[in-house]
């Protein structure tokens, strides 16, 4: 088993099961991290328990492995950066709890664009269903001149020739990306206007992009995502206020910079496709091999 000169950060709040799913991706993929930050963000379910069993596993594998519980949920931004201001490593993945690698070799794979392209500052995975047949889920995300979000390829075949591509973007989703870990000095931190969760992901990667850094999507990494567990906890309807409000800051913020974005997505991009509208099995199917 070799190692990669990476820290992982993920959060728990609850969702025991999926978190471990998610860190069992990471300890049968062929490459394992420097180290694991696996913070838990006040659970109130088995994920305590969960967090001892697997703090024995990644140490006899060899990881350092650095866990504290938070007295109340700090919410995504404060949570993660208190762990990215820890990290050691030159590289810095965040994934969510509801993510699982599909990719044996991700790391690596995610280590040679940076080897590769000495701008690129945050890098992205393809984030793929864990039912089948494993649609994609995200495959970058385009910002429209009027600041709407797409996620690109939501619903699509999973091999489209039209997601196969390295694509350089303005923005990413956080359920797994790999990032320069000194990003923090040049670029800042997350930014905690966005409490508790959404758009700060977003907001770090048009900053990462204004200073000049790549932000991009690799097609040659794949993810399962759940998608949604790591929000559950907040409830529906107090989940799709904060999306609203986090909408609005985001597009305060840059509404005179969208003006200038060459936005090369089909309007179809654009339409929020729902779970029951993807055409999913209800089947779950987690690979390593892909």
């Amino acid at each position: 088993m070799s190692f990669c000169d990476v820290s992982i950060v993920m959060l728990a709040h609850n969702g025991a099961q999926f978190t471990r799913y998610a860190l069992d991706g990471i300890l049968n993929a062929s490459t394992l991290p420097w180290e694991i930050f696996l913070v838990d963000n006040c659970s109130d379910d088995d994920t305590p328990a969960l967090i001892q069993e697997y703090g024995s596993r990644f140490t006899q594998a060899g990881v350092q492995f650095r866990t504290w519980r938070n007295s109340e949920n700090k919410g995504c931004s404060l949570a993660r950066n208190e762990a990215w201001l820890k990290a050691s490593s030159k590289y810095t993945v965040f994934i969510d709890n509801d993510a699982v690698v599909c990719t044996p070799n991700w790391l690596e794979m995610f280590i040679r664009r940076f080897d590769a392209i000495s701008t690129l500052g945050i890098l992205g995975a393809k984030m793929i269903y864990p039912y089948k047949p494993h649609k994609i889920q995200c495959a970058g995300v385009g910002i429209s001149r009027l600041g709407r979000i797409a996620f690109r390829g939501r619903g699509q075949d999973r091999f489209d020739s039209r997601y196969q591509e390295y694509w350089p973007c303005w923005a990413l989703i956080s359920a797994c990306w790999m990032m320069r870990t000194d990003l923090r000095d040049s670029v800042g931190l997350l930014d905690e206007l966005f409490h508790p969760v959404q758009y700060e992901d977003l907001d770090l990667c048009v900053r990462a992009r204004l200073k000049g850094y790549e932000v991009a999507y690799d097609p040659n990494v794949e993810m399962y995502h759940f998608e949604g567990i790591t929000t559950a906890s907040f409830g529906k309807e107090e989940y799709a206020m904060n999306i609203a409000r986090n909408s609005l800051k985001f597009r305060q913020r840059y509404h005179e910079l969208f003006k200038t974005i060459d936005d090369t997505l089909p309007q179809e991009e654009y339409r929020w496709l729902k779970r029951s509208e993807l055409g999913l099995e209800p089947e779950l199917e987690l690979d390593i091999n892909g």
